[in-house]
């Protein structure tokens, strides 16, 4: 059903955005158009700067240069706004099942990590040290932890530090400067993420 919405979604938006491409083509057609077209000859009887055929002064320089620029500018907000349609991304469900697992290239094998085993994760330069429970060493794979912390269910685990993401369930106490989790394991809580800490674990 999810499938489903997006689906629709990216084809309303790519018909839109046809739709704006085909609008802002008619508008460069026109005003080229505008701009090679001749002034319409003049009568014989009235004089110079009279009216035209049909009654109608003939258009001048001048209006056709400002129909020109409002077709132009017409024309780049419709190709504008078609790119920037094409380019969005599908906002995600909110009723979208979290995931339960995340799966890592480890060794040219796909390794499964169910969510509920992962204590905290440590990042170590260009890698991710994620400990998992009933597991003595930790999981060592080649991740950043700023997409791994974007991967993440929010409502499962919490940034606290820039080298550390740790699992809410796993915290057993709380400080200002400090988080505690099962296995008497402490670690630092930074100073740009204590806020969004104590909203979960007031500090005691």
């Amino acid at each position: 059903m999810y499938f489903c919405v997006i689906m629709d979604a990216e084809k309303k938006r790519t018909i839109t955005a046809a739709a704006l491409i085909t609008v802002s083509l008619a508008l460069l057609a026109a005003a080229v158009w505008l701009f090679l077209a001749h002034r319409p000859p003049m009568p014989q009887g009235p004089p110079p700067g009279g009216p035209g055929p049909g009654g109608r002064p003939p258009m001048m320089i001048e209006e056709k240069m400002a129909i020109i620029s409002a077709m132009v500018v017409c024309m780049t907000l419709c190709v504008v706004s078609a790119v920037r349609l094409l380019r969005r991304r599908p906002a995600p469900s909110l009723s979208a099942a979290a995931p339960d697992a995340i799966r890592f290239k480890v060794d040219y094998k796909t390794v499964t990590v169910p969510l509920a085993d992962i204590r905290y994760i440590e990042s170590m330069s260009e890698y991710v040290k994620i400990f998992l429970e009933g597991r003595e060493e930790p999981l060592v794979v080649l991740y950043s932890l700023k997409r791994l912390e974007q991967e993440l269910p929010s409502s499962r685990f919490i940034r606290i530090h820039r080298s550390y993401i740790v699992a809410l369930d796993r915290v057993r106490a709380s400080s200002a400067t400090t988080a505690v989790l099962d296995g008497d394991v402490i670690l630092p809580v930074g100073a740009s993420y204590r806020a969004a800490f104590r909203s979960y674990f007031p500090a005691r």
